[in-house]
């Protein structure tokens, strides 16, 4: 049996409501009148057959239902939004190309890249991984996101994202394993990061736990990979906070004593500066502020004013 797709116009003023939290203030944005954003909601409702929205105390609120369906469709408008804007200046498209390592680029920069392209359409960001250093990088680049400062001739390098590290682990290995202080880690499955060999050492120093040996464990060639089996429950990983905040968010990573954090060098650009490339400059000024975003949030500080 198909899916039925519900009607359009209701679904963009659904959006609206949603996200201003009023009807009249949706019926203002979109030029119409309040009765007119009343039945347009009616439609959906009677589509899905179901009430989407209960009236709070500062206008309406969408249901638990309601709200999840508006992650999707925001989603799929800004995507419609982003498209037509491209198909509409087809030929005007200025190509950015960013060099970063595949966790960077998975769990960091895609899933914002989104706010970008849709405030500046005529800008496409083009991301390739790779794990190399900045001397050995062939391919032509116009931003190198890396872990730890860079030098180039010609290029700048700014530090713009904190990096801060903490054992992580799932829900359920936690359940299945009690950890009631730093050196009972000892006993756990580590998962380790080839790129970061020594991470668990420095970080058992400053928890004060004296090591004998070598530490067992698996070795993992790349961040998400070691991520990816402590999400399947094979063992604690080393996270960095700036790339797991999804993940803690919604539960599925926990942190083990997140009081004991190693701060390392931080997430750098390298480009080359222009005072001729308004459009490069736009890009690593909005790498600025979400690096900050996400950096203060890491702090625990208040980031609503961050862009």
């Amino acid at each position: 049996m198909k899916t039925r797709l519900p009607p359009l116009k209701p679904l963009r003023v659904f959006e609206a409501v949603v996200r201003t939290g009023s009807l009249t203030l949706a019926a203002a944005e979109l030029h119409l009148t309040h009765s007119a954003v009343s039945q347009q909601i009616k439609l959906l409702e009677q589509h899905f057959d179901q009430t989407l929205f209960v009236r709070g105390q500062r206008g309406v609120e969408p249901t638990a239902a309601a709200r999840i369906f508006f992650a999707d469709v925001k989603a799929g408008l800004d995507r419609i939004s982003l498209a037509a804007e491209q198909l509409l200046n087809t030929g005007q498209i200025r190509i950015i190309r960013v060099s970063c390592t595949p966790s960077m680029a998975m769990r960091w920069l895609i899933p914002r890249l989104s706010s970008f392209q849709i405030e500046n359409p005529r800008v496409e960001i083009r991301v390739t991984t790779s794990t190399v250093a900045v001397d050995a990088i062939k391919e032509p680049f116009d931003v190198l996101i890396r872990r730890s400062p860079m030098h180039r001739a010609e290029y700048e390098c700014i530090r713009f994202l904190d990096d801060v590290l903490t054992p992580v682990a799932s829900p359920r290995y936690l359940q299945q394993h009690q950890f009631s202080s730093p050196a009972d880690l000892l006993q756990a499955s580590l998962l380790h990061l080839s790129s970061r060999s020594e991470t668990w050492t420095r970080w058992f120093g400053e928890a004060g736990v004296p090591i004998k040996g070598q530490l067992p464990g698996q070795i993992y060639e790349h961040f998400f990979l070691s991520l990816q089996a402590a999400l399947t429950d094979l063992g604690v990983a080393m996270g960095s906070l700036a790339l797991i905040e999804d993940d803690l968010a919604h539960g599925a990573l926990l942190p083990l004593f997140p009081d004991l954090r190693l701060q390392d060098k931080g997430f750098h650009l390298l480009f080359r500066p222009s005072q001729q490339d308004p459009v490069l400059a736009n890009f690593i000024a909005w790498l600025q502020a979400k690096g900050k975003q996400t950096s203060a949030s890491i702090r625990g500080e208040d980031s609503g004013k961050a862009q």
